[in-house]
C-alpha cells in the first residue's frame, strides 16, 4: 500500500513561530510513527520538522511555504509512495529556490527539476540504479527527492533513527478546523 505523508524541516526558526506560521498548536499529546493527524519533533542542528499524515497536505502547499519561509529556510516533503510520488523543495524567504520531484505515472525515470537545483542532484541521476536492477544498496529515481531531502533535515520517513524512538512525536491540533475537500480545491 505504501505511506502518504506530507512534512516540513524548518531551519532558523523557533519551533513555536513555525507552528504560529502553519496555524497550528501544542497538546502535550505523544504520537510514535506512523501517526494519525499532524505532529511535530526536533531535529539535528536546531531544525524543527512538522508532518502529516496524506500527500498534499496544506502545511506542503506553495501559500504555506512561502509564509513559513519568510526570514528563514524551510524544506517540504510531499509523498505518496503507492502512486510512486515523491516531491521535495526548498524555500528561502518566502520564495521556492528549488524543487526536485519524481511522478512514476508515464515514465519510472522521470525526474522533474525546477529552480537552483544543488548539484547533488547530477550525482545522484549518474549514479542511480536501473529500475530492474536487485541492487538493495543503491538508490533509485524515487529516492533522489528524499536524499536531498534527508541532507538538508537529517530526517527521511522510512529509515529508522533512535532519536524518534527515544523522543516521541508531540501531536499537534490544527487551529484551522477541517475544511470540506471542496473548498480545498480553491485554497
Amino acid at each position: 500500500m505504501g505511506i502518504a505523508l506530507s512534512w516540513v524541516a524548518v531551519k532558523g526558526l523557533e519551533p513555536d513561530e513555525v507552528l504560529s506560521r502553519l496555524e497550528l498548536a501544542h497538546t502535550d499529546e505523544e504520537s510514535s510513527y506512523p501517526f494519525d493527524g499532524v505532529v511535530a519533533h526536533p531535529l539535528p542542528d536546531g531544525a524543527f520538522l512538522v508532518a502529516a499524515r496524506g500527500c498534499g497536505h496544506r502545511i506542503v502547499r506553495a501559500d504555506s511555504m512561502a509564509r513559513l519561509s519568510a526570514a528563514c529556510q524551510a524544506l517540504s516533503c510531499d509523498i505518496e509512495e503507492h502512486a510512486g510520488f515523491v516531491a521535495s523543495a526548498l524555500w528561502e524567504d518566502g520564495r521556492q529556490v528549488w524543487e526536485v520531484r519524481y511522478e512514476s505515472d508515464d515514465d519510472p525515470e522521470n525526474i522533474f527539476c525546477k529552480g537552483q537545483v544543488p548539484a547533488r542532484v547530477h550525482e545522484l541521476l549518474a549514479q542511480v540504479e536501473p529500475m530492474d536492477s536487485e541492487n538493495f544498496e543503491g538508490h533509485y529515481h524515487m529516492d533522489i527527492p528524499l536524499i536531498l531531502a534527508k541532507e538538508f533535515s537529517g530526517y527521511r520517513h522510512d529509515e529508522d533513527d533512535t532519536r524518534f524512538e527515544a523522543t516521541p512525536f508531540e501531536t499537534l491540533k490544527d487551529l484551522r478546523g477541517k475544511t470540506s475537500w471542496w473548498r480545498s480545491l480553491w485554497q
